[in-house]
């Protein structure tokens, strides 16, 4: 099991890639939606469906403050299917509700790494990167603990001039922050969306971080993952579908592979 976030510098398709890859996983995924901007699956690829405003990120500030909020907390996770292996906690419904959030972020990490240990990959949509400096990243505005604590970052670009040069001092400010206050830069990573001229491996030695898994640019599903609305044809066989299950694997690769170069190692019976 892992806990990946994915982010962006600015708005490059992070909510509808998380999106993907938490319907497309072939095991049981929780999608946290923690955009500090406000959550759009609700209204969006839901449309509404079996889920009220009296659920979601919103509510688990109230909760934290009055000590119930490991008890209330898979009350506010909605089914994406009938056998509860898909699960959303729906997002802010108005972006002004995330100052309220700061204080409960470390909660909400240690409750997502429960539902981890329930068998669960936590997908956490973690919206667009707030930088208060170019070595920190903004406490109250942005998930940043849950940035600092995923076995895998991963920053969603497109192969376009314009998402690189946007891309890149946030590339910088996410590595710096994860290695001052996280557990370092090796799990930074990127999610390339294949629009564009630019291949992987031009976009990985321009930026200088590892394109991890990449997403087929199909505008037609991204479309119905954002708005809903009716599928065409055999939705899980979209081209979009097909990569974000093709990406499962690298990714679950790349988080196995930071946990093991985190874990303590032995050495003639010593931990270093």
């Amino acid at each position: 099991m892992a806990m990946v976030a994915l982010a962006s510098a600015k708005s490059s398709g992070v909510t509808c890639s998380a999106l993907a890859l938490a319907l497309a996983a072939p095991k049981r995924t929780l999608l946290a939606e923690c955009d500090p901007a406000g959550g759009s699956i609700r209204a969006g690829y839901l449309q509404g469906y079996g889920t009220t405003a009296q659920i979601g990120l919103h509510r688990l500030a109230t909760a934290d403050r009055a000590g119930t909020l490991p008890e209330v907390f898979e009350q506010h996770l909605v089914a994406f299917d009938a056998a509860g292996e898909r699960l959303l906690l729906p997002g802010l419904t108005d972006p002004a509700q995330a100052a309220s959030l700061a204080g409960t972020w470390d909660a909400l990490h240690r409750l997502l790494r429960v539902m981890e240990e329930d068998g669960y990959d936590i997908v956490v949509d973690a919206g667009r990167v707030c930088v208060e400096s170019s070595t920190r990243l903004s406490e109250s505005a942005s998930p940043a603990v849950l940035l600092r604590r995923a076995d895998v970052v991963l920053l969603v670009v497109r192969g376009t001039a314009a998402s690189l040069t946007a891309t890149a001092p946030v590339v910088k400010a996410v590595r710096e922050d994860l290695e001052r206050h996280g557990t370092g830069s090796g799990s930074l990573g990127l999610l390339l969306i294949e629009e564009g001229p630019h291949p992987a491996a031009e976009i990985a030695a321009h930026l200088r971080v590892p394109v991890v898994a990449t997403l087929a640019h199909d505008p037609g599903t991204a479309e119905v993952l954002t708005n809903g609305g009716k599928v065409r044809g055999r939705f899980a066989m979209a081209p979009l579908m097909r990569a974000a299950r093709t990406a499962h694997e690298p990714i679950t690769l790349a988080a196995t592979r930071r946990r093991i170069q985190l874990a303590p190692r032995r050495v003639e019976g010593t931990h270093v």
